[in-house]
């Protein structure tokens, strides 16, 4: 149960901030929260493929967040709460499923997986053009 536990406060941790803070700093840190939670969906889709989102240095993509127009942090905003909410739903179908006795979520969780992967690479090219 503690693993169970583990793991939706790692989902529940994608909940957009009430919105007083940085929006930066809170994009970021639900795009660090998504990462997590794929990295646990790929788990469940048996891959053995790293999830990860490269977010190493985020001081440059905080630069280029700063230094972009508005729309586009508009944008880039508005993909990190999309592919929040994509990551947290999708899991916590998974999990359910899973917790229901179904064991072949391996599929889905790949799908998941890639969706993750495919919109993540697209709202990070927002700041990387």
């Amino acid at each position: 149960m503690s693993i169970y536990r583990g793991i939706m406060s790692k989902i529940d941790s994608i909940e957009r901030a009430n919105g007083e803070g940085d929006p930066f700093a809170e994009s970021f840190a639900r795009l660090k929260a998504v990462e997590s939670v794929a990295g646990l969906v790929a788990n469940m889709a048996g891959s053995e493929e790293i999830a990860s989102f490269e977010l190493t240095d985020s001081a440059l993509m905080e630069s280029a967040y700063r230094n972009s127009f508005p729309m586009t942090q508009k944008r880039f905003d508005r993909g990190c709460d999309d592919l929040a909410a994509m990551a947290q739903t999708g899991a916590k179908a998974l999990l359910a499923l899973n917790s229901k006795g179904r064991s072949r979520t391996g599929t889905a969780a790949q799908r998941l997986m890639r969706e993750i992967q495919m919109s993540g690479r697209q709202t990070l090219d927002l700041l990387r053009k």
